[in-house]
């Protein structure tokens, strides 16, 4: 799981011209260009590792719930490769959920961006030579790996995509966001609004009741003036 928070390409591009720039200048040497293109593969599928990741921690981190945000992140952790169908789009479906996957899929399929994303991620032959470079050392000079300034070119073709992902799923959860914040709002000045009315009908029904009791009051007690002085006027 990367540490990284930032879907960046100067530190990788960095890297792989300073091990495109040794291995030119190692020609002489039967070992030594491999061992800089074994890193340079390595180095550039870490990459693809590390901006997935990015991508994934990124929606986990609008996750209210701190069990459902562990479960994310954990799920996260398990996942150990860049391959589109295997790894990046099942992380997607389970993060992002099925629904906000399709509507992405709408929204990056038109332009084809989605079908080269696919093409660099699920390339047969890079998977293969990352998975022997990773779990094996170098002790055969037959075995050799693509030049650093390869993976150059895809860094630069890719990195532009993984942004505009980023930046779609962080402006779908913002809105998501702001839409429930405002329905709380209104459902919380609704509330507001039909309390205050029912604090003022109480305190109308009070009032009604106040005047009606002193209006009774009143005229039982003008009735019973009125009596007395009949019976007043009866004993003269």
């Amino acid at each position: 799981m990367s540490t990284i928070d930032v879907i960046s390409k100067e530190s990788i591009l960095s890297n792989l011209r300073m091990l495109d720039e040794l291995y030119s200048n190692s020609s002489s040497d039967i070992t030594k260009p491999i061992l800089y293109s074994k890193l340079a593969l390595i180095e550039y599928c870490g990459w693809l590792e590390c901006s997935i990741d990015i991508i994934m921690n990124k929606i986990v981190e609008y996750v209210q719930s701190n069990d459902l945000k562990r479960i994310g992140e954990n799920a996260i952790k398990k996942v150990a490769g860049f391959s589109y169908d295997n790894h990046f789009i099942m992380l997607l479906i389970q993060t992002f959920g099925i629904v906000n996957t399709d509507k992405l899929y709408q929204e990056f399929q038109e332009g084809g961006k989605l079908d080269i994303l696919r093409s660099k991620l699920n390339n047969v032959d890079l998977i293969r030579a990352r998975n022997r470079a990773a779990h094996t050392y170098h002790s055969d000079i037959s075995i050799t790996y693509n030049a650093p300034n390869l993976y150059i070119n895809e860094v630069e073709k890719i990195h532009e995509i993984l942004v505009d992902i980023y930046n779609y799923i962080n402006s779908v959860l913002n809105s998501e966001n702001s839409e429930n914040s405002e329905n709380s709002e209104n459902s919380e000045n609704s509330e507001n609004s039909e309390n205050s009315e029912n604090s003022e009908n109480s305190e109308n029904s009070e009032n009604s009741e106040n005047s009606e009791n002193s209006e009774n009051s009143e005229n039982s007690e003008n009735s019973e003036n009125s009596v007395s002085e009949s019976n007043e006027t009866l004993s003269a």
